[in-house]
């Protein structure tokens, strides 16, 4: 037990140099863009406090009202904002606790994807699993003040206590990943999936297994009674989503069609960023589900619910990012790539790229998912 422990801690040491070096380094670049590029001062919280990230701050200081332009964030579930607002009980500064709040989640995320990978992967490959997580191309939103880090923390860590039989864990990091964001719900067929696949005859683990599948939609269903106490209708999030945001439920090919539609006449700029990117991240997420139908039925069923979720609308945006979420990825790359270095470089090239390319886009106040 000594020696694993040792081993443990050394595995987890690792983790935590791979994802904190990434961050430096990223933070470092987006000061040194920002230097060379603008050619003024660098302000390191405005950096990272672009597009979404100022309106989960703007929730944790004001909270949720049915009046002004504030009402249009109620789109934005409650957890996020809450941790916000009481890391800035310590910090007096709401910006800088949303990054905090972030980075914290990001990196005990990453300590749970490398627990989870463990359980399939060797310890070499799962180290692996946590790099490609750290330099995906979108990973930029693990540093930036968005509910990415909290709602992967709590997912990752929901499919972990799951497939290590202790649901009563899973149950609760899953009603909280489901107040963090809807796509939590994608989390209630693959740990039916667990059950069905772990299903033993000791009754009383079974109802433990059942009752965490129940208590995961809990935080939705919070979510829906803070849409009726402020506006008197549980589903007023998808009244802005469809007016203010532009999006409502379509089948994926409505939105792949207007993505390719786009090409024709989008500026430039969104010919990449808002057609060619989320057509390719797209066909990229739905390779790795059809690649996890032999790899694991859980985590295929996670990502296809995930995928079907944030497809399904007449407006494809931000695939990129929400590509993120769907965390077995990693966990398959990582497989994939364990005795062939080839896929490794290539894997590791293609990410480290684009992830850099995105991170300055987003820092300069670019349109970046």
């Amino acid at each position: 037990m000594v020696v694993k422990n040792a081993m443990e801690r050394k595995w987890i040491l690792e983790v935590l140099v791979v994802v904190l070096v990434v961050k430096l380094c990223t933070l470092a670049l987006s000061v040194s863009a920002w230097l060379v590029i603008q050619n003024q001062p660098a302000d390191l919280l405005s950096l990272w406090n672009r597009w979404d990230a100022p309106h989960y701050v703007a929730i944790a200081r004001y909270g949720y009202t049915a009046v002004g332009e504030q009402r249009l964030f109620i789109v934005f579930p409650p957890l996020f904002p809450l941790f916000i607002r009481l890391t800035a009980l310590a910090t007096s500064s709401y910006e800088l606790a949303a990054l905090l709040v972030s980075n914290l989640a990001s990196i005990l995320a990453s300590i749970y994807l490398f627990k989870l990978a463990r359980l399939d992967i060797s310890e070499s490959a799962s180290l692996r699993s946590v790099f490609y997580f750290s330099i995906f191309p979108t990973a930029y939103f693990l540093i930036a003040g968005y509910s990415e880090s909290l709602f992967l923390l709590l997912a990752i860590s929901c499919m972990y206590y799951a497939r290590t039989r202790r649901w009563a864990l899973a149950g609760i990091t899953g009603m909280l990943s489901t107040a963090t964001r809807l796509t939590g719900l994608a989390l209630v067929p693959a740990l039916l999936s667990e059950l069905l696949q772990q299903r033993t005859h000791q009754h009383e683990q079974n109802w433990n297994a059942v009752m965490a599948i129940l208590m995961t939609p809990i935080g939705f269903f919070a979510y829906l009674m803070l849409n009726f106490a402020v506006f008197g209708d549980a589903l007023a999030f998808t009244s802005i989503e469809s007016g203010h945001w532009f999006k409502h439920f379509a089948p994926p090919w409505v939105g792949l069609f207007g993505a390719i539609y786009g090409i024709f006449w989008r500026e430039p700029a969104e010919v990449v960023l808002v057609c060619f990117a989320e057509i390719l991240f797209a066909g990229f997420a739905l390779a790795c589900i059809v690649y996890a139908m032999k790899f694991r039925i859980s985590y295929c069923i996670y990502m296809l619910f995930s995928f079907i979720a944030f497809t399904s609308t007449a407006f494809w945006l931000s695939i990129p990012r929400y590509t993120l979420s769907l965390f077995p990825i990693f966990i398959m790359l990582a497989a994939l790539s364990e005795r062939k270095d080839m896929l490794h470089y290539a894997f590791s090239i293609a990410f480290a790229s684009f992830f850099a390319f995105f991170t300055i886009l987003f820092t300069q106040g670019r349109w970046a998912f």
